[in-house]
């Protein structure tokens, strides 16, 4: 068939055309290089499905260079050891967040050491008077069971039968001890506790003035 000029045109657009795609599909081929399974180093041209998850470079078939490198993929451990640790980390970045926060409103709270120790002092006096009048609550308790504990006990010596309403009376002064007991016990703790968190507080409270503090005004030489 016989072309005219504008066909042969046409025709080498599409020549070219055609020869810029082969090239470039030829760019696209890739080598790649993993460890095996028997620990050799392999080379493909076509990744087989047991080395899916396997770590590998990727290389161009035509010029040798690098275009890429894929990870190991993380077994099942490994990625709930990342999401623990994911995890943790979240949580340690959240309580400093926290604490930074807790820390500037201190500073704008109390403006001296004894502001600081004032507010201390008031919930430490809360707790004492608790502890005191639970302690006076407790000897009453102690005093009523003891008491009779001393009924039952002279009423079985002679013989004579505890009523039930006196034995479940015994056993409610009892739970009540354990309880107060128990809430006594508690509220030393928590005063321990308080404490403690307010000479760390205060500690933490005078390094923070200092690193707040201006500047002293530099002194000039003498002449």
């Amino acid at each position: 068939m016989e072309l005219n000029r504008k066909g042969w045109v046409l025709l080498g657009l599409l020549l070219v055309a055609s020869a810029a795609g082969a090239q470039k599909a030829d760019t696209k081929k890739k080598l790649y290089r993993y460890v095996d399974k028997d620990g050799k180093v392999t080379y493909v041209d076509a990744l087989p499905a047991d080395a899916a998850d396997a770590a590998r470079k990727e290389f161009n078939a035509e010029s040798g260079q690098t275009t890429g490198s894929v990870e190991r993929a993380l077994t099942a451990e490994e990625r709930t050891a990342a999401a623990t640790k994911a995890a943790a980390d979240a949580k340690s970045a959240a309580s400093a967040a926290q604490e930074k926060l807790v820390e500037e409103s201190m500073l704008v709270t109390y403006q001296t050491e004894a502001d600081l120790r004032r507010a201390y002092d008031e919930r430490i006096s809360l707790l004492q008077q608790t502890i005191e009048s639970t302690d006076i609550s407790l000897k009453n308790v102690r005093a009523g069971l003891a008491s009779l504990l001393g009924e039952a006990a002279e009423a079985e010596l002679y013989g004579r039968p505890v009523p039930p309403k006196r034995v479940e009376l015994i056993r409610e002064m009892r739970n009540e001890m354990v309880k107060q007991q128990a809430f006594q016990g508690n509220r030393m703790g928590e005063l321990s506790t308080l404490n403690s968190e307010f000479d760390r507080v205060l500690l933490r409270f005078r390094e923070l003035r200092s690193s707040n503090a201006p500047a002293a005004p530099a002194v000039p030489a003498p002449p």
